[in-house]
């Protein structure tokens, strides 16, 4: 096999293995399998016309300013309003954990993404997003739905790409959240 061929298989490979994922290799992949709730210790506010909120070096950003290669979280709750939402601080139990890889051929190929045009030739995918999401119950506040965390990692190597980190998710939602990791 040449080395697009074999470059194309190993990806593929990490792609399908996303959504195959274990408590192993949640285990593996930072301890998200232990994190049981997650508190929100600041306020959040969601816009107007949306059900989410992203946050990224511990800070909220707007949609359309994340720096997608860097870590961030989208805060979501099921419902969209015409009016902004405020969320109070609050528990909420983690109710399930998914890891997943989203990839998205055929989208405006970014600059980094030449790395991976040359490996795949036209049509090879732009983004490629390593996604851990928490599913999230409150008793309080029956509009949340999850927090998810997850970064672009088209130019990264394929050995190199990964879900993020504990570090990396503390990192991205700064003061607002925090992780209960203690069981």
């Amino acid at each position: 096999m040449g080395i697009r061929t074999t470059t194309f298989v190993l990806v593929g490979l990490g792609l399908l293995s996303g959504c195959q994922t274990t408590p192993a290799d949640l285990e593996a992949a930072g301890g998200v399998q232990k994190i049981h709730s997650i508190r929100l210790d600041q306020a959040l506010t969601i816009p107007a016309g949306y059900a989410t909120v992203r946050l990224q070096a511990g800070r909220t950003v707007a949609m359309n300013a994340v720096q997608e290669f860097d870590p961030y979280c989208i805060f979501e709750l099921n419902t969209v309003r015409a009016a902004p939402q405020k969320v109070a601080p609050g528990t909420f139990e983690v109710t399930s954990v998914q890891q997943r890889i989203q990839d998205f051929a055929g989208m405006p190929v970014m600059p980094t993404a030449g790395i991976m045009s040359s490996i795949f030739g036209d049509g090879g995918p732009s983004q490629i997003y390593y996604v851990t999401e928490f599913r999230l119950k409150s008793t309080t506040d029956p509009r949340v739905r999850s927090l998810s965390c997850e970064s672009n990692q088209v130019g990264l190597p394929a050995p190199s790409q990964h879900f993020l980190t504990d570090a990396e998710m503390d990192q991205a939602v700064g003061r607002y959240f925090s992780f209960d990791r203690s069981r």
